[in-house]
């Protein structure tokens, strides 16, 4: 039983906003199915690229936009699941992406986001220019 009703409120309201696993807006369910689009390959991708990751959060940024991807590997080729939350206005996009591959970089259609693996570890560079951000495994 919780004995103060503010802290409970805030653990339940932060449990329903970020889930069971923290932060991590993708989960084992999203990816669960199949996928309803495939990434165009240029060159297949580093292997550092597959996997889970969530972008850290930019210090500078009072309301960060959040990213985490999750590029996997189908009986029909690449497939990138991809959530994206703009920080000021909560809008926000999770599902399958169209994405492209070229080697060591992976671009988002959705939102021109570029990953690219430097020495061993992914990193983000936004459309507009920002970046680069270090991107976080996750899972």
């Amino acid at each position: 039983m919780c004995r103060n009703a503010l802290y409970c409120a805030v653990v339940m309201l932060a449990a329903g906003l970020f889930g069971c696993r923290g932060m991590d807006m993708i989960g084992q369910q999203d990816l669960s199915g199949k996928p309803t689009v495939y990434a165009q390959v240029n060159k297949e991708p580093e292997p550092a690229l597959l996997g889970c990751y969530l972008r850290s959060r930019p210090g500078k940024y009072n309301r960060p936009n959040k990213y985490e991807y999750c590029l996997v590997k189908e009986s029909g080729g690449y497939a990138l699941f991809y959530y994206m939350m703009d920080g000021k206005t909560l809008r926000s996009f999770k599902g399958w992406s169209p994405a492209s591959i070229n080697g060591d970089c992976l671009t988002a259609d959705y939102d021109g986001s570029t990953y690219c693996v430097k020495d061993g570890e992914v990193w983000q560079h936004t459309i507009g220019g920002g970046g680069p951000h270090r991107m976080l495994p996750m899972h």
